[in-house]
C-alpha cells in the first residue's frame, strides 16, 4: 500500500471516499466543518438525525454531495476532543479504511485526523494505524473476487510531512513482518528454517549474521538450547545477528525466545493450549523485525540480536522431568516441568548476551501463562531492576499503543526456584510464576550488565480475537516501542 499527499485544498479533489473525523459532543474537526459547509450543513444535520457516538473506532457513511465531488463521505470517531492521544487516530484511520471497503470503495482520501491537537505526527499514526489495521494472514486462504484492495491512500496535507508518513510506513511494516513470521505454521517455520530467515535479512540489509549448529552448540555447552531441541527431529540453532556502523554510541543486546512449536514436552500441553503454540517464537520474530528496523533506519548503536531456537517435542530423544543442565556459567538447574522449557533456551542466550557486555540488554518472550493472570492478555510485564528504563519503556508505550507494566524482582520468591539437586530449578509454585521466572533469567545475566530487562509477551503477542486494529494472531509486539525507545539513546 502506498500513501501520497494531496495537499490541504479539498475543493480541487475528487475521488471515490473521503474520511473525516468528529469528537463526542458532535464536534467536527476543521476540514469536517469546511465540509459540512459546503454541503450546507448537510454532514451535522446527518450525525444528529443518527445521534452518532462519536467513540473511537466507531464510523458511519453518507452520499456525497455536488459541492463536495466524493462519491461518499465517511465519518469516523475520535473520542473526547481533550483526551485525543495517537492510538485514537490509528483506531480512526484504521475504521476509515474498513469503512470504505466495506462500501466497496478502493479510493480513500484521508484527513490528517486530530492535527489540530496532536500536531504533523498524526501523519505517522493514520498511517501505522492503515497499514496495520489493514493486514491479515491470509497466505494460505483464497481470496475472494469481491474483496475490495485498496492500494493507495491519499492524505490531506502537503509534502512538509512526507519523512512522518514515511517513518510511520516503515514502523508498521516492520511490524507486520513480524506477524507474518509469526503467524507461519509450526511445519513452516521450524529451527533451521528461523535460522535461514535470519541469513535472508542480513544479506538483505548488510547485517552479519552467524548460526551455531548442534555441534557448536555442544562446543560452546549451550546446554539448554541442546535439551529443549533433542527431543525434535529438527534441531536446534542459535542465531546472531550484528548491525555494526562507526562509531556507535551505545551497544544494545536484544534476545529472543525462539521456540517454533512447544507441545510441552514430556510434559505435554492440553490441546487448547497447544493449538497456538506457533507463536512461541513471537520474540524471536521481534528481534529479527528489530533487526531490520534498524539497519532501516541506519540508528548510530551497535546493535546485536540473539535467538536461541528449538522445537520442544516429546520424542524418545525428550529431555525429561529431574533431568539436570549444567549451564557454561557453573550453574546447574534441575528440570521440574519440561513445559517451561523459554527460560532454559534464554539462560544460554543471556550468558552469552552477557559477555558482549552491553550497555543494554533486553530479552521479550512468550514465557508464562502467570504474566496473563496477573496483567491480562493485552499488557506486557515489565522486570529489571532499573525502575527509570521501566518507566522509559511504559511511557514510550504510551505513544505506539503498545501496554507495559512493571512487574517486581522479588527476591523474597527466590526460595521457590531452589533445587533439590542443582542450583535452581526451572519452575517455582503456582504463586508469582511470572516473578520466579523473571528471578530465573537474572541468574544468567553477568555482573556487569547493569540495564537488563526482560519483557513477558505472552499475552499481547498473540491474540485470538480481534482488538483495536489487529486482527487475530499476531500482533508485533513490542517491535514498535522498543524501536521508538532506541532512536530515544544518546
Amino acid at each position: 500500500m502506498q500513501f501520497k499527499l494531496v495537499g490541504k485544498n479539498i475543493s480541487g479533489l475528487t475521488g471515490g471516499c473521503l474520511a473525516v473525523g468528529v469528537y463526542e459532543g458532535q464536534v467536527l474537526t476543521p476540514l469536517g466543518k469546511e465540509v459540512d459547509q459546503a454541503m450546507t450543513g448537510l454532514l451535522s444535520d446527518f450525525l444528529k438525525d443518527i445521534g452518532f457516538e462519536a467513540k473511537c473506532g466507531n464510523s458511519v457513511f453518507m452520499p456525497g454531495h455536488k459541492d463536495i465531488k466524493f462519491k461518499n463521505i465517511v465519518v469516523v470517531g475520535l473520542g473526547k476532543k481533550e483526551e485525543l492521544r495517537p492510538d485514537v487516530v490509528r483506531q480512526a484511520s484504521a475504521a476509515a479504511l474498513k469503512k470504505a471497503k466495506e462500501i466497496k470503495n478502493a479510493d480513500l482520501f484521508l484527513e490528517m485526523l486530530g492535527k489540530e491537537v496532536l500536531g504533523d505526527k498524526v501523519a505517522k499514526y493514520l498511517v501505522e494505524g492503515i497499514l496495520l489495521g489493514n493486514y491479515h494472514f491470509d497466505k494460505y486462504k483464497r481470496k475472494k473476487e469481491t474483496e475490495i484492495e485498496v492500494s493507495e491512500i491519499k492524505i490531506l496535507e502537503d509534502d512538509s510531512v512526507q519523512d512522518t508518513v514515511l517513518e510511520g510506513q516503515l514502523l508498521a511494516e516492520g511490524a507486520n513482518f513480524v506477524r507474518d513470521l509469526v503467524n507461519e505454521p509450526g511445519n513452516v517455520i521450524r529451527p533451521e528454517d528461523l535460522a535461514q530467515r535470519a541469513r535472508d535479512l542480513a544479506r538483505e540489509y548488510g547485517l552479519e549474521c552467524t548460526v551455531f549448529n548442534e555441534e557448536e552448540l555442544k562446543k560452546r555447552g549451550m546446554n539448554g538450547i541442546l535439551a529443549v531441541g533433542q527431543g525434535s527431529a529438527h534441531p536446534p540453532r542459535f542465531i546472531h545477528l550484528v548491525y555494526r556502523p562507526q562509531p556507535a554510541l551505545k551497544k544494545i543486546v536484544f534476545v529472543g525466545k525462539g521456540i517454533t512449536f512447544d507441545s510441552g514436552g514430556l510434559d505435554i500441553k492440553p490441546e487448547q493450549f497447544m493449538k497456538t503454540m506457533k507463536c512461541d517464537k513471537a520474540g524471536a520474530c521481534a528481534v529479527l523485525g528489530l533487526m531490520k528496523l534498524v539497519a532501516q533506519l541506519k540508528l548510530p548503536l551497535e546493535v546485536h540480536g540473539l535467538i536461541p531456537t528449538a522445537e520442544n517435542m516429546p520424542g524418545g530423544n525428550a529431555f525429561h522431568p529431574d533431568d539436570i543442565i549444567v549451564y557454561n556459567n557453573g550453574k546447574s538447574v534441575e528440570i521440574d516441568n519440561t513445559d517451561a522449557e523459554g527460560r532454559l533456551i534464554l539462560a544460554d542466550a543471556l550468558i552469552y548476551g552477557s559477555n558482549l557486555k552491553p550497555d543494554y540488554m533486553i530479552d521479550m518472550a512468550t514465557l508464562t501463562g502467570a504474566c496473563m493472570v496477573a496483567l491480562g492478555r493485552l499488557t506486557t510485564g515489565v522486570f529489571t531492576e532499573n525502575q527509570a528504563l521501566a518507566t522509559e519503556i511504559k511511557e514510550t508505550g504510551e505513544e505506539t499503543g503498545e501496554k507495559f507494566w512493571p512487574l517486581p524482582l522479588d527476591e523474597d520468591l527466590k526460595e521457590d526456584i531452589k533445587g533439590k539437586f542443582g542450583d535452581i530449578k526451572n519452575v517455582g509454585s503456582r504463586y508469582g510464576g511470572a516473578i520466579t521466572a523473571g528471578l530465573f533469567l537474572k541468574e544468567f545475566v553477568g555482573d556487569k550488565v547493569k540495564n537488563w530487562v526482560h519483557l513477558d509477551i505472552a499475552g499481547p503477542a498473540f491474540l485470538e480475537k480481534p482488538w483495536k486494529y489487529y486482527a487475530e494472531g499476531a500482533t508485533g509486539v513490542p517491535v514498535r516501542t522498543l524501536l521508538e525507545w532506541l532512536k530515544g539513546i544518546k
